[in-house]
């Protein structure tokens, strides 16, 4: 598919605001689960590296399994509805470890994280991520660390009440 293609049916990039930076395009993705409703459609395999990229008419779905690529122009009025759902997190610091004592100290655990002795002190289950469009239904994973990002990237693509997000609640 070539950028005209892509541009007449979603519209161009979308422009970074130097003031207010917001993200224009997403993590990577692994492809779970393809369904298309039109059979003349080009499938995608599973487990394909996907990122989205954010368009001024929608989002564009770019896939790579085994260096092929894929460009899957999304518009906004397609968008039946995207699921975002982060996975189960798990915070036990033992006592007095740098990590038990920022949360102490009311450091944001997404800090504190980042400052613990064993794996087993702070964990994240995978992200999922549903997208259904008029086309296509579509599921993916990434790594449950990311979701933060995600949720803003979603968020600002202005899709209103087709957005839901899921937070699983933390042991």
């Amino acid at each position: 598919m070539t950028e005209q293609s892509i541009i007449k049916q979603i519209g161009k990039p979308a422009e970074i605001d130097m003031r207010k930076p917001k993200a224009i395009g997403s993590t990577g993705f692994y492809l779970k689960s393809f369904k298309t409703k039109n059979s003349e459609t080009e499938s995608l395999k599973i487990d394909s590296k996907c990122n989205f990229e954010k368009r001024t008419g929608g989002i564009l779905l770019r896939a790579n399994y085994s260096n092929k690529l894929t460009a899957i122009p999304i518009s906004n009025e397609n968008i039946i509805e995207i699921s975002l759902k982060r996975g189960k997190e798990n915070i036990d610091p033992f006592f007095l470890s740098p990590m038990w004592i920022l949360l102490k100290l009311g450091v944001s655990k997404l800090y504190a994280r980042y400052f613990r002795f064993r794996l087993h002190e702070y964990s994240i289950e995978q992200m999922e991520l549903n997208i259904k469009t008029t086309d296509y239904e579509m599921d993916f994973i990434a790594n449950g660390y990311l979701s933060e990002r995600q949720f803003s990237f979603f968020e600002n693509l202005n899709i209103g009440n087709k957005l839901k997000t899921e937070i699983k609640a933390s042991t």
